[in-house]
This record gives C-alpha cells, sequence and structure tokens, in this order.
C-alpha cells in the first residue's frame, strides 16, 4: 500500500512538472527562443532585420528569435495589452519619445554596465548617448540603432528657376528665400509640417531663437515666452498669411510634405534622411540635395534628433542572450546596413561621415554631423503628458495661431505655460525615488488610453 502511495505520488509531481513546463513554454516559448517586437516595420525593412537575425541564429546554434510585429499606429496600446496578458518581450524596438514612460513603469532593464563592458562602446557617436540617457532614468535603458536627424532639403531646379544661387545659411536668409521662391507661379517656398509630428520644427525655432539647446532657463521657465521666440513665431505666421507656405500645409504630416516636394509644389522639406528613400523613387538624383538647419542670432542651430533603439524588458528570462542579441544587430556592418535600408544616420561616428560625406543628397546632415554650429535637439520627453502636449495641444493650437484664431502671444503662453508646468512636477518628483518603482503595466496603459494620441514624431 505504500509503494502504492509512493508511485501516484510520483506520477502526480511528475504530471504537475509536466504541466508547469508546458505553460512556461506557453508563455516564453522554448529557453533558447527570443521574441523580438518591433513596432516600425516596411517589407524590406523587416525582410532586412529577419536576415540579421538568421545570421544571430547560425552564430549561436540553438537560439531562435521569433518576431512579433506591431502596426505602427496601434503599436503602443497592442504593447501594453500584450505586457498586461502576460506576453513579455526579450528585446523590443523603443522609440525615444515612448522610453520615460516604459522606465517610469519600471519595465525596461539597466543596460548599463552591459554596454561600458561591450565593444559597441567604441566610437559610439557620444552627442546620440549623451541623449540616450534620459533625465530622470539614472542608467541606460534603451540603446539606440540610429537617429533621426533634421536637416533641409531643397529642391535645386525650383532654386535656379529663382534665380538663387547662394544657400540660406541663417534664419533670415530662409525666410528672404522662402519670400523669393514664392514669386514664381505656383510655388511656395517651404513644405510646412502643420499636423501631428511637426511640433520639432517649433522645438528647433525657439531653441535656435534663444541659442541655447536647453528648453528651459536657469530659473526652469519654458523658453517659450521669451521675446525673440516670440518674434520668431510672428515670422513663421506672416510666412503663412503672406503665401510662403501652401495653405493647406496646416493640415500636413511627414507624408504630405514629402509629396509636396517631390511633387515640385514647394522648395524645401525639413525632414530626416529617411525622406529621402521616399524622393529617390520619385525625382531625378540631379534635381535635389540638402543643406543644413538655418543659423540662429548665436550663429548656432539646434536641429532636433529623435532616436530609436533597443531594449530589454526587465522581466525577461533571457537577459544575457538578449544582450547577444543586441550586440550582434549594433555590430557596425548591420548598423551601416540597417542605416541605408531606413533612412537613418547610424550611431557610430565614423559610419554616419562615411555614409553621408557622400553626394549632394547627404551634405546637410554631414555638415550637422562635423560642424560644432549645429548641435542635436531632442524635445523634452521626460516630462510627464508631453506626448499630448506634442501631438495635440501643439498643434491645435499653433493652427489657430496661423489662422487667426488665437494671438501669438496667446499660443506662446499657452505652450510656455504647460511646459513649465510640467517641468516643475518633475522637478518635485526628483526627491522621490523611482529606480525601483514596481512593475506598472495597469498604469502605463492608462496613462496612454488617456492621453496618448499617436504622432509620427521622429
Amino acid at each position: 500500500m505504500k509503494n502504492k502511495l509512493i508511485l501516484i505520488l510520483i506520477v502526480l509531481m511528475s504530471t504537475m512538472i509536466i504541466a508547469w513546463n508546458a505553460i512556461k513554454f506557453d508563455q516564453n516559448g522554448s529557453d533558447n527562443k527570443l521574441v523580438l517586437v518591433e513596432v516600425i516595420s516596411s517589407p524590406h525593412r523587416s525582410k532586412l532585420l529577419r536576415q540579421q537575425l538568421d545570421d544571430f541564429e547560425n552564430r549561436h546554434p540553438g537560439i531562435k528569435v521569433e518576431v512579433i510585429s506591431l502596426p505602427w499606429g496601434q503599436a503602443f496600446e497592442k504593447l501594453s495589452m500584450m505586457v498586461r496578458g502576460g506576453t513579455i518581450p526579450d528585446v523590443i524596438e523603443m522609440p525615444d519619445f515612448w522610453a520615460s514612460r516604459y522606465i517610469k513603469a519600471g519595465l525596461l532593464e539597466n543596460i548599463q554596465s552591459r554596454f561600458e563592458h561591450s565593444l559597441l562602446n567604441t566610437d559610439f557617436s557620444p552627442d546620440l548617448l549623451k541623449y540616450a540617457h534620459l533625465k530622470r532614468a539614472q542608467g541606460l535603458f534603451v540603446l539606440p540603432y540610429g537617429s533621426y536627424l533634421r536637416a533641409l532639403v531643397y529642391n535645386k531646379k525650383i532654386f535656379a528657376a529663382a534665380g538663387i544661387k547662394k544657400l540660406p545659411v541663417t534664419f533670415d536668409d530662409f525666410v528672404k528665400v522662402s519670400a523669393k521662391i514664392s514669386q514664381l507661379p505656383d510655388k511656395y517656398g517651404f513644405c510646412f509640417h502643420g499636423a501631428r509630428g511637426g511640433a520639432v520644427f517649433f522645438y528647433w525655432l525657439a531653441t535656435t531663437m534663444n541659442g541655447s539647446v536647453e528648453h528651459f532657463d536657469n530659473h526652469h521657465q519654458s523658453i517659450f515666452n521669451k521675446a525673440n521666440v516670440i518674434e520668431a513665431l510672428k515670422t513663421i505666421k506672416e510666412m503663412y498669411l503672406k503665401g510662403y507656405f501652401p495653405k493647406d500645409s496646416i493640415n500636413w504630416g511627414f507624408n504630405e510634405t514629402v509629396a509636396g516636394f517631390y511633387a515640385n509644389q514647394c522648395a524645401m522639406l525639413h525632414q530626416s534622411p529617411d525622406a529621402l528613400l521616399a524622393l529617390k523613387k520619385r525625382m531625378r538624383d540631379e534635381d535635389y540635395a540638402s543643406m543644413p538647419m538655418p543659423l540662429g542670432p548665436s550663429g548656432k542651430s539646434f536641429p532636433h534628433l529623435g532616436f530609436i533603439g533597443w531594449s530589454i524588458f526587465k522581466q525577461s528570462s533571457k537577459k544575457d542572450q538578449a544582450w547577444l542579441l543586441i550586440e550582434h544587430l549594433l555590430s557596425k556592418a548591420n548598423n551601416k546596413a540597417w542605416s541605408i535600408q531606413a533612412g537613418i544616420v547610424p550611431v557610430y561616428t565614423e559610419v554616419a561621415k562615411n555614409i553621408f560625406a557622400k553626394g549632394e543628397h547627404n551634405q546637410g546632415w554631414y555638415k550637422e554631423i562635423a560642424d560644432d554650429r549645429w548641435q542635436y535637439m531632442i524635445n523634452p520627453n521626460y516630462l510627464d503628458g508631453i506626448d499630448y502636449f506634442d501631438s495635440v495641444i501643439m498643434i491645435q493650437s499653433a493652427q489657430e495661431m496661423l489662422l487667426g484664431s488665437k494671438t501669438v502671444e496667446e499660443v506662446a503662453a499657452i505652450w510656455a505655460d504647460y511646459l513649465t508646468d510640467a517641468e516643475q512636477k518633475w522637478l518635485k518628483q526628483q526627491n522621490k525615488t523611482s529606480k525601483n518603482e514596481p512593475l506598472n503595466h495597469r498604469a502605463l496603459n492608462h496613462q496612454n488610453q488617456e492621453k496618448y494620441n499617436d504622432s509620427e514624431q521622429k
């Protein structure tokens, strides 16, 4: 009888072990399977990613990488639902303007030590790395694989038709060139980006006119209420009213601005290198080129730098393998191929210079990378509610400013008050410990549903 009981116990224990392993497999796949989530995908981009992953699997026998592609428009919501439902990715593609929220929720692994002891630390862009260390993060939680640096693309044929022989260097030059081009029939000086994603232009304008990359003064007050910034906003409004921008461009997003450029409607385009992928398909190579963003009164300019990279989820049970995968994807050879395919600036200084030193199309970005008069600027993404401000409040009020239902001073006050209030709240949080906050999937998803509106920020 005793032997029968022992046998029954053994059978029960074996059954429980099998059941537990089955549950574990269902949740995480095999012990040697990594789950990677991509949130920006295209057929060519996803094909290159798969090739690099296949190479990784060949180099590390037994490890398999499963890719989950989330559609960009619903990626934030779908990822939050995945995490709440218990499907935990090991590696995730992380845009800069998501990172602060995921860090605050305690969902991302600090990879600072891994990076410092890695070969990836050789020639990694110091400027990009500085911005990757997000305020309040107290570590490195996103390792960029590239950046969306802004420059000006210009139409050489339209410039020639307007008799423009010298490229604009300063903001005043930019205004004068826009005016001259707009005298041509059915032509406009600038492809204004007035819809979601257009906030970066106003951040560039404010910092460049103020002569500092900082969004706040020494008293932590927003620079949008500075007199020189208000005057620059008045100039932009005047340019719109005088017809230097297409009238409907207040509703233009990324696709519309690029289309307005390759349709020869407007002569200058404020975009990141990925715009060149669309232009190459629709324009002759000799008809367009790029130049750096105009300099402000201080002799400096602060073009917007958006970045995207790879993160490891804190709950991943395979962090060592996940880091091996990130190291592989960020090898110089893979990063160069990825940057060319995706139209982004590589993370390695020499690789970036080698790519952008070639051809007129890349000269604007090359100048910004190589010349100290241009310094990178990133949105204050560490502030709570900044996504809602950038994609809704700023865009709606800017449109009201250009259409005349609000004055420039009123709009500048709205922007300055919101940002100053957010900055003051952030300062108060500095004395609180956020490093060891518990995982908060529900709070992250609630914050998203309440405030987040997907935008084309880059």
